[in-house]
């Protein structure tokens, strides 16, 4: 465990990941104030908080890289889709807008792994 938070990587992940939180459930909140129903204020605020995390995340690893782009538009499709249905059934389980979208957000913390691995693991060599 104590390597796990050794890793300067992740404590700056978790960092811009602040960060990131911040301003998605700004938007998401701001939206459902708004009148914006729940379900399409997280495609909203998804899309708007993915071009924004892609400047804060590729400098967490060092890569602005636009190539990386379309995996990390996959990972956080995959991410947008994962938070519509887990909203949704916190809504259904009683809980309002807003919290719901509160409780859910420590599970997006495990997509540091993912990015790590799949996003912004080394490009292989192009033989051509």
């Amino acid at each position: 465990m104590k390597a796990l938070f050794s890793d300067r990587r992740l404590m700056k992940y978790l960092a811009a990941g602040g960060i990131n939180t911040l301003f998605g459930y700004g938007v998401y909140s701001a939206l459902v104030l708004l009148g914006m129903l729940p379900h399409a204020a997280v495609v909203v605020g998804g899309i708007l908080g993915t071009l924004f995390n892609f400047l804060t995340t590729s400098a967490v690893f060092r890569s602005r890289d636009v190539k990386r782009l379309p995996r990390f538009l996959l990972v956080y499709a995959a991410m947008i889709g994962l938070n519509v249905l887990l909203v949704d059934r916190l809504i259904h389980a009683g809980l309002g807008p807003l919290l719901a979208q509160a409780v859910i957000l420590p599970i997006f913390a495990l997509t540091f792994y993912v990015m790590r691995r799949f996003v912004f693991a080394a490009l292989p060599e192009r033989t051509s």
